[in-house]
């Protein structure tokens, strides 16, 4: 189906692949490659479109927003154009970030505006509360962990938003992140902005009061937030909440069957203040109040304050969560929480020495943090990535900490002076995985779906060695084998396999087939006789292969037990007995190699297991999550 771009069209449907409206002879593809299938909304600037991009093979879907205000009766089109043209500045500036829609093209063609942007799958929260009723307290502290570093991103670059509602965040199907949309309103804000009285733009009902006299400034996207924040819990539109006799909302009127702790009320009271100087100021003002309202009796994450400038050794921390023995079952192990990530803990690693853990974090962290493993204090804090840190490693002296990250960068830093001592270029797209070789002389790496390729470099002189090409996908991991002759690598959907290369030469020695979707781990066993490798979502099975034969030695859980979510990580204990494995669905298992049988299942984190990790002993295991924590557990004897 082709849908006609003239406002003026009587008749817009013409059949798929037309050239030319059939009705008015309007041409339907726009810069000769975005072709509008359905029209989604309209307003007094322009309409907003789903298009194909008839450019590239998929046909991926796109958003085409047309500008045409004169058309609509709009009584001022020249700041209406001024806007336009403005939306598309602020996404090309911040649509970069996966929270915020890409923009991909800006033109004009037959006399009106266009902006193309990334097209995001999913529903609206003002659809999601249609459908589901009204927010409970975890959804909207979720909400605002979701959402805060995405308004201190786009406060940072001097932008404010003014257009926050419900129906402007979109929670993305694939990954159930929010993703904030519509910069159409957004302004620019420099000093002499703010000292400027503006257009009044926003939403009735959620814009600011000072916003409504068009002097909007950072903390009416607090405002905004607040009042949708209040909007779902309620499940009632603001007017409806807000009374003009005590010019204030009554929104905690109706939650007579869904109260809220009288911390996040506090937090949401502050946020919808009508007087800008008794309201947060900021987003990052907001993030140790949220964090502080977070009690562990909700077992709510939070967002914490964000980490110190500068790698140095920490501030003295306050006590380590530990849990009281009273209220551990007895077949589930005390445990330490350790909390100070403000992003998901992607990779965590023991020293060799087993005192020292590290763990690497994602986008709105960046850094590698190093704790004492016996007091759960934060030594050291290393910066240096511009994106989140997914894979960490230590060298086998234990000197020498590798990181890998999304910027497509692999970093080594000195373990006691946190100092950054070279950085490794190569990769065209996210580094997923580093390892050192047993003798601490090589690093290999595993890059993203753009780069598909292993790469071996030599830590003393930082010289790539090689390139090992063979993947059709992602490189989620890689692991040397203990006598470091091998390198194994496993790779995501549109593979499937886990290869195993010869170290010396290069060359590819087997692929090893039998996952039904991407591996997202693997692991060598201290022999070097065994490689378990973890399944992804459509899987969900850890394999046992035989190294010599390439054979499936067993296959531990699958659907009707073990892990109900993807596998994200799978270790060996030190002698080889016992695998852990982690997960989406928010627990570790241990598994007998020898015979394939679930020992035992743990369940302490409040949301997906991105790591796991054995400490040189055995006796311990650490883990981390997207709940921005790292558990430290003793292993069960």
């Amino acid at each position: 189906m082709s849908y006609c771009l003239n406002p003026d069209c009587q008749n817009p449907q013409n059949p798929a692949k037309t050239k030319s409206c059939q009705s008015c002879g309007t041409r339907l593809l726009l810069a000769e490659r975005y072709r509008s299938i359905k029209l989604i909304g309209a307003g007094g600037f322009g309409r907003t479109f789903i298009a194909e991009d008839e450019y590239k093979p998929s046909k991926p879907r796109c958003v085409v927003k047309q500008f045409y205000p004169s058309s609509q009766g709009t009584s001022n089109p020249d700041k209406a154009a001024e806007l336009f043209q403005q939306e598309a500045v602020r996404l090309d500036e911040l649509g970069k970030h996966p929270q915020i829609p890409e923009l991909f093209a800006h033109f004009e063609q037959d006399n009106r505006l266009y902006i193309v942007q990334e097209f995001i799958d999913g529903q609206n929260l003002a659809q999601e509360l249609a459908e589901t009723g009204a927010f409970r307290e975890a959804q909207i502290r979720s909400i605002l962990s979701n959402l805060l570093p995405v308004l201190e991103l786009i406060h940072k670059e001097k932008v404010i938003h003014r257009d926050l509602k419900p129906e402007n965040i979109i929670r993305r199907r694939s990954d159930d992140r929010l993703v904030l949309v519509d910069f159409g309103a957004a302004k620019y804000a420099n000093s002499a902005a703010l000292a400027k009285t503006g257009t009044t733009i926003g939403s009735a009902g959620y814009a600011a009061p000072e916003q409504s006299f068009g002097k909007a400034v950072f903390a009416s996207d607090i405002y905004s937030l607040g009042v949708t924040c209040i909007h779902l819990l309620t499940n009632m539109e603001p007017f409806n909440l807000y009374d003009p006799l005590e010019s204030e909302f009554m929104w905690r009127d109706y939650l007579v069957d869904n109260p809220v702790s009288e911390e996040l009320a506090g937090v949401l009271n502050k946020m919808i203040q009508s007087s800008v100087k008794q309201r947060y100021q900021s987003a990052i003002e907001l993030m140790p109040a949220l964090d502080l309202s977070a009690g562990a009796s909700n077992g709510n994450s939070a967002v914490p304050t964000p980490p110190s400038p500068s790698p140095a050794k920490a501030t003295p921390q306050p006590p380590v969560e530990i849990a009281s023995p009273s209220t551990i079952p007895a077949n589930v192990p005390k445990n330490i929480t350790l909390s100070g990530h403000s992003d998901t803990v992607i990779s965590v690693a023991f020293s060799p020495d087993g005192e020292t853990l590290a763990s690497g974090s994602g986008l709105w962290d960046k850094t590698i943090k190093l704790w004492d493993v016996r007091t759960g204090r934060e030594n050291l804090i290393l910066k240096g990535h511009s994106d989140g840190v997914r894979s960490v490693a230590f060298s086998p002296e234990g000197q020498i900490i590798a990181s890998g990250s999304a910027d497509k960068t692999i970093k080594l830093w000195d373990v006691h002076t946190g100092e950054e001592l070279r950085t490794f270029k190569g990769h065209s797209d996210a580094v997923f995985s580093v390892a050192f070789s047993p003798n601490g002389q090589i690093i290999a790496s595993g890059g993203g779906s753009i780069d598909k390729t292993i790469k071996l470099w030599d830590v003393h002189t930082g010289q790539e060695l090689r390139t090992l090409i063979g993947h059709t996908d992602s490189i989620y991991f890689v692991a040397f084998s203990p006598d470091g002759q091998t390198l194994a690598s496993g790779s995501g959907f549109w593979d499937k396999s886990i290869k195993l290369w010869d170290v010396a030469t290069g060359w590819q020695k087997t692929s090893l087939k039998g996952h039904s979707d991407g591996v997202r781990s693997g692991a060598f066993s201290p022999d070097g006789q065994i490689i378990a490798s973890a399944g992804s979502t459509g899987d969900k099975t850890i394999k046992l292969w035989d190294v010599s034969t390439g054979q499936v030695i067993r296959s531990l859980g699958g659907r009707r037990s073990g892990h109900s979510q993807w596998i994200s990580s799978v270790t060996f204990s030190p002698d080889g007995q016992t695998l852990a494995s982690s997960s989406g669905d928010k627990t570790l298992k241990l598994w007998d190699v020898g015979t394939g049988k679930e020992l035992q299942t743990l369940k302490e984190h409040s949301d997906e297991i991105f790591s796991v990790a054995f400490s040189p002993d055995g006796q311990t295991l650490a883990t981390g999550s997207k709940d921005k924590t790292i558990k430290i557990w003793q292993v069960p004897q």
